[in-house]
């Protein structure tokens, strides 16, 4: 890749906007980069550093992974965000007009840069969920080492007949450029080795029903897969290797819902996914709920997925975790997808003293 003038400009204010120290930069570019950058550029002035630092990016061909290990370093910074999203190495969202005027009609009191604030943390949060090297899913964190996904992403490995739990990989911060070249295979983790999975509740038969008019799952039929991690992911930095760059933010975890959230107040609701097992995508509507059943067990939606978005979080405009994405209209011309309200999910590990496993930010 190849910055044009405009887009060196924007870089270089990227950059300041995420770096305003050069020892802040400085620690990016060696921790993340192995690259000193006293070599590279020197000079009192800090935008003239980060300048010089861009050109020896250009002349040396590693632009992309510079834009990678600055956004991995400070990921909730918007402008970073906002940037890379033009290589594709950010989640896509509409151009900065339509996404004000998005925002606004879905909550007046967000402004664009706390939107892509939260947006480039969810990111880090939510993963990929391979077996035996295949993408079967997505899945978020929900403390330092549980992911949830659905049962039925992991059903060959719950029943055991398919697969096995050293089988699954869970692959965080994949990064591909607009071009489909590989930038960052990501940061991957598996299971525990004793005592990986946490709880579960199955798919219900009427999920698998064409046209299930009055019948509603039962309570404990909510497709999900609570999932304990061989290491706490979300207590290390973003991209974390052998060595932490001293003061990055920690990755953290999606926070649960403190009340049962009402479908009917705000209809937007927007889906944090990996389809076809692509790079995170993200799908937003602000008309999109269309109901919830009479149990409260499911909730239908009109925002796009495909297949491999199974187990995705699904968000409020206020990017508040409601539910946990399952599955699309089985009929022969699919009119809605389908969600667990998170409320009920919560409702039934409170039941089976399981609660407790999610996990409370650290300050």
């Amino acid at each position: 890749m190849r910055l044009t003038g405009q887009q060196y400009q924007q870089l270089t204010e990227a950059l300041l906007d995420a770096f305003p120290s050069l020892a802040k930069l400085d620690q990016m570019v060696q921790f993340r980069l192995g690259k000193n950058i006293h070599a590279i550029a020197l000079g009192d002035d800090l935008k003239e550093i980060v300048f010089k630092v861009i050109r020896a990016a250009e002349a040396e061909g590693w632009t992309a992974q510079l834009i990678v290990a600055a956004r991995e370093s400070v990921p909730g910074n918007p402008v970073l965000l906002a940037f890379s999203q033009q290589f594709g190495l950010g989640t896509a969202t509409p151009p900065r007009p339509e996404l004000e005027r998005i925002i606004r009609r879905a909550n007046s009191f967000l402004d664009v840069a706390k939107w892509r604030t939260r947006l480039g943390e969810i990111e880090t949060q939510v993963c990929r969920i391979e077996i035996k090297g295949q993408a079967t899913g997505t899945g978020f964190l929900l403390g330092p080492d549980v992911v949830i996904t659905n049962y039925h992403v992991m059903k060959s490995v719950i029943e055991g007949k398919q697969a096995l739990p050293g089988d699954v990989t869970l692959r965080f911060d994949y990064k591909q450029l607009g071009d489909g070249t590989t930038l960052n295979p990501g940061t991957t983790f598996g299971l525990d080795t004793t005592e990986w999975l946490i709880d579960k509740s199955p798919v219900s038969k009427v999920d698998t029903m064409i046209e299930p008019k009055d019948k509603v799952p039962q309570p404990d039929e909510l497709d999900y897969a609570l999932l304990r991690l061989r290491a706490a992911v979300g207590n290390q930095s973003v991209g974390e290797k052998e060595k932490a760059e001293p003061g990055a933010p920690l990755r953290k975890w999606i926070e649960v819902p403190a009340q049962p959230y009402d479908f009917t107040s705000n209809p937007a609701l927007y889906i944090m996914q990996h389809p076809q097992g692509a790079t995170l995508k993200l799908a937003l509507d602000t008309e999109a709920i269309i109901g919830v059943n009479s149990n409260q067990t499911r909730v239908t939606y009109k925002t796009n997925t495909e297949p491999g978005s199974s187990g995705s979080p699904c968000f409020n405009s206020n990017w508040e975790l409601v539910a946990l994405h399952h599955s699309g209209n089985r009929g022969l011309n699919p009119a809605y997808n389908e969600g667990i309200p998170f409320a009920a999910i919560l409702a039934l590990l409170e039941q089976r003293g399981l609660k407790s496993v999610l996990g409370e930010q650290p300050l």
